[in-house]
């Protein structure tokens, strides 16, 4: 059984006497709402039901009837309370119509955005069917075959460098006339003593360049895509080699100042870093393999570009593809964007749904009517404890109009916030 049918069904007992009692028969207090005059009649109605806790549940539910009438057929309270409900609507309707506003305009953006994705899709389909239509370029052809010489021999120099630079700078053993920058860093017989040396020492210094050369590489590939994420690890490539280059640079300088050091007749302190950096010598390192290594990885890009460039067919499809991309991800950025627009459309119709529906009845706050039926209570207690009744039964009468207006702040709620 529902709670509203225990206040509206439930039997009366434990009434020694008959009592007619309906809402109709339901004294009018005057028309008077004061906490004193429902104190009173729940005082007289206790007497009449001899405090019976049972008798309380329907005369409850009769006080909160006659609550809603009276304020019901309040016209000034009513006619405020509504005012304040359509200038809520008012309100929302604003907000809705900037809304529908804002809707429109996305939708004419995804109607442009869309119309570039449908001419995008016949150009791809136009060049493939038509690939005669495109012209080769013979300027692309020379700069590629010319980025390509130039990035051979930058190679080559790369791996000269590096290949001789690391010997000198991890296994060779200085002498007193190898006290030149060239003859400390170009070592023609590097490769071979590194051979004479060792296995190890030889792969050692092949490898090198390969890894300067695999850097440039990936600094490439990242660059293809432009992704924030690319960009720090671009950078983070950069300062690796950097700081390799710098090493080598250091333990290069570091061995000729040594050389000097045991020659002179002058007491000269130990090489450190802040002396390397006033060395000409270590800049001159730093600027032939540090800058020549970025001079390549530039070429290198420049030359994978005019290559794709040479193959005109797959380089158009691929940037309009590319392009088709870019414009999808836009369309779906709008179509999300679109989605919150109407989902908050709709939360904003459904608020001026329900106070519409609050316009079509009178608007009763919970406050209206739980004070009348709590001073109403006040007064069949008060009834209760004159005529000595057990401290239990008290306890119920409590309860049960606790329970009662739990249930009508619930009924109240679903129609608008107390």
């Amino acid at each position: 059984m529902e709670l509203k049918d225990i206040f509206l069904t439930k039997k009366l007992t434990s009434i020694k006497e008959p009592v007619s009692w309906n809402v109709e028969s339901f004294e009018v207090y005057n028309q008077d709402v004061s906490g004193a005059s429902f104190q009173v009649q729940g005082m007289k109605d206790a007497g009449l039901a001899l405090g019976s806790p049972n008798a309380l549940r329907p005369r409850v539910h009769a006080t909160y009837i006659k609550l809603q009438r009276y304020f019901g057929n309040d016209e000034t309270a009513q006619n405020a309370r509504k005012s304040k409900i359509r200038q809520e609507i008012a309100v929302f309707e604003a907000s809705k119509a900037t809304l529908n506003s804002e809707m429109k305009s996305k939708a004419d953006r995804l109607e442009i955005e869309e119309s570039k994705i449908r001419k995008l899709i016949d150009e791809i389909a136009d060049i493939k069917k038509h690939p005669e239509k495109l012209i080769n370029d013979t300027f692309v052809n020379v700069s590629f075959w010319i980025g390509t010489v130039i990035l051979i021999f930058l190679t080559v120099y790369l791996f000269i460098f590096y290949s001789s630079a690391a010997y000198s700078a991890f296994f060779k053993i200085f002498k007193v006339d190898d006290n030149e920058i060239a003859k400390a860093i170009f070592d023609a017989q590097a490769i071979g003593k590194a051979w004479i040396d060792g296995l190890t020492e030889l792969i050692f210094i092949i490898a090198i360049p390969a890894v300067f050369l695999g850097l440039g590489f990936l600094i490439y590939k990242f660059s293809e895509e432009k992704k924030t994420s690319n960009y720090f690890k671009i950078g983070a490539l950069i300062i690796v080699t950097f700081v390799f280059d710098f090493i080598i640079a250091y333990e290069i300088v570091e061995k000729i100042y040594n050389i000097k050091k045991e020659g002179s007749f002058v007491e000269m302190p130990d090489m450190n870093i802040s002396m390397s950096l006033r060395e000409i010598d270590f800049w001159l390192i730093i600027f032939a393999g540090f800058v020549v290594y970025l001079i390549w990885g530039f070429v290198f890009s420049f030359v994978m570009k005019e290559y794709e460039k040479m193959h005109t067919l797959q380089y158009a499809i691929k940037s309009k593809e590319k392009q088709l991309k870019q414009y999808k991800q836009e369309c779906k950025v709008i179509k999300n964007e679109e989605s919150s627009l109407q989902s908050k459309r709709n939360d904003i119709q459904g608020e001026i749904d329900k106070l519409n529906v609050q316009l079509e009845s009178p608007v009763i706050y919970f406050k209206d009517v739980s004070e009348g039926i709590n001073n109403y209570t006040a007064g069949w207690i008060q009834y209760m404890r004159g005529a000595k009744m057990p401290q239990s039964e008290i306890d119920e009468c409590s309860n049960i109009t606790l329970q009662f207006l739990d249930y009508v702040k619930l009924e109240i709620a679903k129609k608008l916030p107390i």
